[in-house]
């Protein structure tokens, strides 16, 4: 008859045909608990093993994808910073591959003898620097700022870089509507004072250079420039009365544009804009180029360096 023994540890035993108990089949096949342990262990350790293998292919697929993670990382974080400082900067009409898209953006190559001129301004002075360049080819090499200069503070911060290293015979600059322009309900970008200053800064510098000063006064704009609640402009006569006056005491030339172009305005303007049709910058060049052409007798046939 079959019994159960304590010290068999619960395993079934079976007496042999001589009286002895055995342990059945499927309790010899089943390790005792030392080796069983042992067993576990190996266990264990083979799986430890494969956690470490695949945490290093792991790691080995993270460093294969990090390059492109980190450059797609660095683009947007390029894209981010330039988005700030385009939105922060003036317009520069720019254009593609660091190509302007203005034509009148763009450099030009000096032909030798004639004076070199240069046009510092805002969009005004973009838009008719193309009618300024053209009525003036064979006489002067008409060059402008690579940029909107905007307002005074802005001019003094870009004026060296503007001037670089050659020679100017003839500079034309103008500073006004941004100066003028509210930010808020109450607070302009530079008050009459604050411009006064800064122009008067700006013209120290011009003075170095040795060359003809011609300031242009701030052209009108429609609506004594109260386009809408964001969008106001302080009294462009009193501004020019403040530029007219610094200009004065330092003897710069003046070409009176608010004058020339306030009959044309309602013509050749914009009726709520402070920019102007394509004609209108047209005869805003004409009226600019003449003041330039000018002086170039005082010159002469200068013009060296670029």
């Amino acid at each position: 008859m079959t019994t159960r023994s304590a010290s068999s540890e619960g395993r079934v035993l079976r007496p042999d045909h001589q009286g002895n108990s055995i342990t059945s089949r499927a309790a010899r096949r089943r390790p005792p608990p030392h080796r069983l342990s042992a067993r576990i262990a190996n266990l264990a350790a083979v799986v430890a093993l494969s956690l470490v293998a695949l945490s290093q292919v792991s790691a080995q697929a993270a460093d294969t994808s990090a390059p492109t993670a980190a450059t797609t990382a660095q683009k947007a974080s390029q894209k981010t910073v330039k988005s700030h400082a385009a939105a922060a900067a003036p317009q520069a009409n720019r254009g593609t591959n660091s190509t302007p898209r203005n034509p009148a953006m763009l450099p030009i190559r000096d032909e030798p003898g004639l004076p070199r001129v240069l046009l510092i301004g805002d969009s005004i002075s973009i838009g008719y620097t193309l009618t300024v360049r053209s009525s003036l080819k064979g006489k002067a090499n008409v060059h402008r700022i690579p940029t909107n200069g905007a307002w005074t503070e802005f001019g003094l911060s870009h004026l060296k870089e503007w001037l670089g290293h050659g020679k100017w015979d003839v500079i034309h600059f103008n500073f006004g509507l941004h100066d003028a322009k509210y930010l808020s309900e109450t607070a302009q970008r530079s008050t009459r004072e604050q411009y006064a200053e800064n122009l008067q800064l700006i013209v120290t510098q011009l003075k170095t250079t040795g060359a003809v000063l011609i300031f242009a006064t701030t052209t009108p704009v429609p609506k004594d420039g109260n386009f809408a609640p964001g969008r106001r402009f302080d009294s462009i006569p009193a501004r020019n009365e403040v530029a007219l006056k610094v200009m004065r005491e330092n003897g710069v030339l003046i070409d009176d544009l608010y004058s020339v172009a306030l009959p044309v305005l309602s013509e050749l303007g914009r009726a709520n804009d402070v920019h102007w049709q394509p004609a209108g910058y047209e005869f805003l060049g004409k009226a600019v180029a003449a003041s330039i052409e000018a002086q170039l007798p005082k010159v002469g046939r200068a013009g060296s360096g670029g």
